[in-house]
């Protein structure tokens, strides 16, 4: 870090400030206002996403979190008296930004970088450096101190744009919120989604999010598409009653708790067996070109969906199966085959039982039963 530090750097943190005010650290900014060097103070529009910015640590090692509206950013500073040196500023791809938020996006990050001093008065913060200045809000409210404390858990939000079926366009997302973190899995229409982001302040901001390529057309297709455009933009929190409500500029994700099963108990799977799906929601399995399978060999799910081998390493929690890496598979096509969602049932985290030669897989919606062979 210290590399960081020019010599002008050192000198303005060397320069005895007058009093020491309360640090900005520890608390998340959302943007009032900024002003760059020239031109008068402006506002965001209503309806561009606020920029925020959070600090954590001390002194020489600070590290910066937040978003420009439309994109996640990282930073470093140092922090003595009231300097504080910015350095690094990395801000994720700007595709995503609209005309007006992108020109914001350029404004911030400009600022950002330039800043050598801040102020700090109650809820107001300001930092600035040469003749611009961005000035931020304290973000209240019990969303944002400890937004973490209401939100853990897993949350499912469902659409179903047009007849019932992954095939033809229904979104089933499942959000899970961890602490800070939050990751997102499932189908966005036809085709499947995962991800993984942050809580910041009072928006949620995903580093990436990755889809399969499906043809999804019509009205599946034009809803899948607003869907991932959400989630690849920040998303501001709000709560509805027992709802909530991811807002981004183009509409908004609503999302309830998701039913949990009753974990159950049951032995663990047989290590030398393989298993042949037998039974799908009580009735017998569908047709596949080849049958379905599982086997649960030294900490490595293996098997076939019908159509691809498939694979990944697993764990058993509390009576869940657990995907760490999500799982890999071959590539070949079966266009005359149902989907049966091989790969977002794992998602989901199914629970798992075994009573003599039958292995039960359920999520809060479907049941897998599985015969040893």
């Amino acid at each position: 870090m210290s590399a960081l530090l020019t010599s002008l750097t050192l000198a303005a943190l060397a320069a005895p400030a007058p009093f020491s005010p309360a640090s900005p650290a520890g608390v998340t900014w959302t943007l009032g206002s900024l002003q760059p060097a020239g031109r008068g103070a402006t506002t965001p529009g209503a309806a561009l996403a606020r920029p925020t910015l959070r600090l954590d640590g001390s002194g020489a090692s600070l590290k910066i979190t937040g978003n420009t509206g439309c994109s996640p950013l990282t930073a470093q500073a140092a922090l003595k008296g009231q300097a504080l040196v910015v350095r690094g500023v990395q801000a994720g791809g700007s595709e995503r930004c609209t005309d007006a938020a992108l020109s914001l996006r350029e404004d911030y990050l400009r600022l950002l970088n330039a800043t050598t001093r801040y102020d700090l008065n109650g809820g107001t913060l300001i930092l600035s450096g040469g003749a611009g200045r961005l000035t931020f809000t304290r973000t209240g409210g019990a969303m944002t101190d400890t937004p973490t404390d209401s939100l853990d858990g897993t949350w499912q939000m469902r659409v179903t744009p047009g007849p019932a079926g992954p095939e033809r366009g229904q979104a089933l997302l499942r959000f899970t919120f961890s602490g800070a973190k939050v990751t997102v899995a499932g189908l966005a229409g036809c085709n499947t989604v995962t991800g993984s982001g942050a809580v910041i302040g009072q928006q949620v901001v995903f580093g990436g999010v990755a889809s399969t390529r499906k043809l999804c057309p019509g009205a599946a297709g034009t809803a899948e598409n607003r869907i991932l455009g959400l989630l690849r933009a920040p998303l501001t929190i709000e709560r509805q009653g027992g709802a909530l409500v991811l807002r981004g500029q183009s509409g908004q994700l609503t999302l309830t708790r998701a039913p949990v099963p009753a974990p159950t108990g049951g032995a663990t799977p047989d290590p030398a067996a393989t298993y042949t799906l037998t039974r799908l929601n009580g009735q017998p399995a569908p047709r596949t070109l080849r049958p379905v399978t599982l086997s649960f060999r030294g900490g490595r799910l293996g098997g076939s969906d019908g159509c691809n081998s498939v694979g990944g390493e697993y764990v058993i929690r509390a009576g869940r199966v657990e995907l760490s890496g999500g799982l890999m598979g071959t590539k070949m096509a079966c266009p005359d085959q149902p989907d049966l969602g091989f790969q977002t049932f794992f998602e989901q985290r199914p629970t798992l039982t075994v009573q003599g030669g039958t292995l039960t897989l359920r999520t809060a919606e479907d049941t897998w039963e599985f015969q040893a062979r």
